[in-house]
């Protein structure tokens, strides 16, 4: 008689629910949509079942299931977790003071089953082999089943089981999903907040805060302490869990979606009409718009960055989260952002080449350009694709094929400036190496409250000041009426940390302010009596970063005025405009551009110092006091652009660091020498006709009234105020009768352009 041996399942928990389906992607680019195969069940605090026990020991947000720095960047799918808002709001809707035997209904938080790769907290792109068959009664099991089973029996990742009656597999009645907790990780896609208010009381109620990932977290729900939380009927509280599969995506699987794509499609089409998810996180997770590939593929690099990388700059220093669409960087360790890197990104391969002129605002908008004409003539995409590909390609539609070959081009010619830019300019430099440093000293203190506000989680911070003032606001208005004195020293406990948080990022831009003018050859001027960085040049090196350096309008300058001299010379070169020139090295281009920037922006003598604040702030009052400084229309905000400084106004600061480079290559030279001068006429006629009109305007007259001594005056008085500026930045003077001939060359519009947002009051 032959020995029958049955092999154990690595299947450790076992739901029961509703069976259904829907389907993912819209089958463009060549793809099929895929079926996805969810379980609806619940999971309350009912430990009696054993299942919620464990099904709530397994779940978890994202930020605790994988390590920030193990994942591939295109592997972060969503936002943080609003503690503040859980605690304040999500928590007390579960514990409803009011009816607390009456428990009300969220939406359900839904759930995909993500394969891990073995012995890692990694996600694989693919489950293991996906088998559908019918199971013969067996055991406890009276009816056959039609399983669905990723794995083999003892290495399974998940099976569904079906009972079949009369033939037709059930939907409702005993269906089961089994998961191999070992090989799984749940990733929630949707109701990430609902979640972990189930998981606060869950935690508060079993003490399972000390894992080195939850602790910093569990200051935010301390309010709802046990004896509070056992006054309610627990037993009652259910959530709907949806848990979501994709047996297409196994290791057959052919196409272009893979598990970490189909979790994104998934998040997305539910937070279409959710709670707003931010433009920058849109921007971010966008499978359907080629630009977005691209400026993930960036990020990616820079998150390759490590201790072994010769600069500074890391995936921290890239703000991925922000509220609403707001552009400004609001993350104090952060120096750029997805909004300023996708702007970068979209007008580097949209850009048809004209739309940038002078130092008007570039012209057009990018957001409806699907065709992707000058996108693929600059990655070569007709020979990379074939021309076949190349002429039905689009923003939004492409495979990932075509996509992963134009995006290797994207990295050679253009993504690599982006973080060249960003790696190199010294101002972001400085500010890179002072955040690692505030991180080694973190990390000195085994500080793990400040940490992962200040580094390890976009959005934190904000976070983290909207629980604190939540729990001042509802202690002063008696909201809590048991455990008052141990709430009461939770929120002393969390202003402290505040005050720590604040004197840290304090110590960081102090610790700034001290790289930036570390060049400085007399240190004394801009040191106070105690020997560190008066705190007044702190606070003027916080507004260049603020107000200057973080801007997208800035950092587009420092990018795509490059790469677009770059690219307008070699077209010229191309048509043998320069006669027998060499083609342009862009490394060796970059290098120099960078290097004398970095020149101008450094300060290493005092005179150098004084021009800085001279072209941003002001007149230095005092030679020995320098942060004491008088305001001045010598600035380059008085002279170019007096408006705010919005993303498509870059041309102005573009303008501004054409006057700082000096290339060496002959056709850079002319090309430079010629958009110089176009800038410099229309900034001119711009000054001259705001002064006029303010002449005009307090003086009561027309400007066809004005006398000859007036106009003579008037252009004086605009042409020394131009001067003056100049002086400060480049070693080219003002030419006077090129600006005399700028008056009548330059279009009124254009003229007129740069006073278009300036009120009366303060012209006059």
């Amino acid at each position: 008689m032959a020995l029958r041996l049955r092999r154990e399942t690595a299947l450790d928990l076992t739901l029961e629910g509703t069976v259904g389906s829907f389907r993912v992607g819209t089958g463009s680019g060549g793809s099929r949509s895929l079926e996805v195969k969810y379980l609806l069940t619940h999971v309350g605090l009912n430990f009696a079942t054993s299942s919620n026990d464990k099904l709530l020991s397994a779940l978890a947000p994202v930020r605790e299931i994988f390590d920030f720095q193990s994942l591939d960047f295109d592997e972060i799918m969503q936002r943080d977790i609003d503690d503040a808002r859980v605690s304040a709001e999500l928590v007390p809707y579960l514990l409803d003071e009011q009816s607390k035997d009456m428990i009300k209904l969220f939406p359900p938080i839904v759930i995909v089953v993500m394969p891990i790769r073995e012995g890692r907290t990694q996600p694989e792109s693919y489950y293991p082999e996906v088998s559908i068959e019918t199971l013969d009664p067996e055991g406890d099991r009276e009816h056959p089943v039609l399983s669905t089973r990723s794995g083999a029996v003892g290495s399974e990742v998940f099976q569904f089981e079906q009972p079949i009656d009369n033939g037709r597999p059930l939907t409702s009645d005993l269906v089961r999903l089994k998961l191999n907790t070992h090989r799984t990780r749940l990733v929630i896609v949707d109701g990430q907040h609902r979640a972990m208010a189930l998981l606060a009381i869950y935690r508060n109620l079993k003490d399972q805060w000390s894992d080195e990932r939850r602790a910093p977290f569990k200051e935010y729900y301390s309010a709802w302490t046990k004896n509070y939380i056992e006054r309610f009927n627990l037993n009652e509280i259910n959530l709907p869990v949806l848990l979501c599969t994709i047996p297409e995506l196994d290791t057959a699987y052919t196409g272009d979606f893979d598990m970490k794509k189909a979790a994104r499609s998934i998040f997305l089409t539910l937070n279409k009409t959710a709670r707003q998810v931010s433009d920058a996180r849109n921007k971010l997770l966008d499978d359907n718009d080629l630009i977005s590939f691209l400026m993930r593929r960036t990020l990616s690099h820079i998150k390759e960055r490590d201790a072994r990388s010769p600069h500074a700059l890391r995936i921290v220093n890239v703000e991925l989260d922000q509220e609403g669409s707001r552009q400004k960087i609001q993350t104090p360790v952060a120096i750029t952002g997805v909004p300023h890197i996708y702007y970068m990104t979209e007008h580097m391969m949209l850009d048809n080449g004209g739309t940038v002129r002078g130092v008007k605002p570039r012209a057009g908008t990018f957001y409806n350009r699907t065709r992707l004409d000058d996108l693929l003539a600059r990655l070569d995409g007709r020979n990379l694709l074939g021309a076949g590909t190349a002429d039905t390609i689009r923003r939004d539609l492409f495979t990932a094929a075509a996509a992963e070959k134009l995006a290797a081009q994207f990295d050679r010619h253009y993504g690599a400036y982006v973080i060249g830019a960003l790696e190199r300019f010294a101002p972001f430099d400085r500010h890179n190496r002072a955040v690692i440093e505030m991180g080694e000293q973190l990390e000195r203190e085994q500080d793990r409250q400040l940490k992962p506000i200040l580094l390890e989680g976009q959005g934190i911070g904000r976070v983290f000041e909207a629980h604190r003032t939540s729990l001042r606001q509802r202690l002063r208005n008696g909201y809590f009426r048991t455990d008052v004195p141990e709430i009461e020293a939770s929120s002393r406990r969390l202003d402290a940390t505040a005050t720590r948080i604040e004197d840290t990022v304090t110590r960081l831009r102090r610790d700034r302010a001290a790289r930036l003018f570390g060049d400085l050859s007399d240190k004394k001027l801009v040191r106070g009596e105690d020997g560190a960085i008066h705190s007044k040049m702190v606070d003027w090196c916080n507004r260049l970063y603020d107000e200057l350096f973080t801007t997208v309008a800035f950092q587009t300058a420092l990018v795509c005025g490059f790469l677009g001299l770059v690219e307008k010379a070699e077209r010229k070169l191309k048509k043998g405009e320069f006669g027998d020139q060499p083609p342009i090295d862009r490394d060796q281009a970059f290098d120099e551009y960078i290097t004398q920037l970095n020149q101008f922006f450094v300060p290493r003598s005092p005179a150098q110092l004084k021009r800085l604040i001279r072209v941003f702030t002001g007149e230095v009052a005092d030679d020995k006091e320098v942060w004491a400084v008088r305001p001045s229309n010598l600035t380059f905000r008085s002279v170019v652009y007096r408006a705010e400084m919005q993303p498509d106004q870059w041309p102005k600061y573009r303008y501004l660091l054409l006057e700082i480079w000096h290339p060496t290559h002959p056709a850079l030279q002319a090309i430079l020498g010629e958009e110089r001068s176009e800038c410099r006429a229309e900034v001119f006629a711009a000054l001259h006709d705001h002064y006029e009109t303010a002449f005009c305007r307090e003086n009561q007259k027309a400007k066809d009234e004005l006398s000859k001594d007036e106009r003579k005056a008037i252009f004086t008085q605009a042409f020394d105020t131009y001067a003056g500026l100049i002086r400060n930045i480049s070693t080219d003077a003002l030419d006077r009768k090129a600006m005399r001939e700028a008056l009548s060359q330059v279009p009124a519009a254009a003229a007129t352009e740069a006073d278009a947002e300036i009120d009366d009051e303060e012209i006059a």
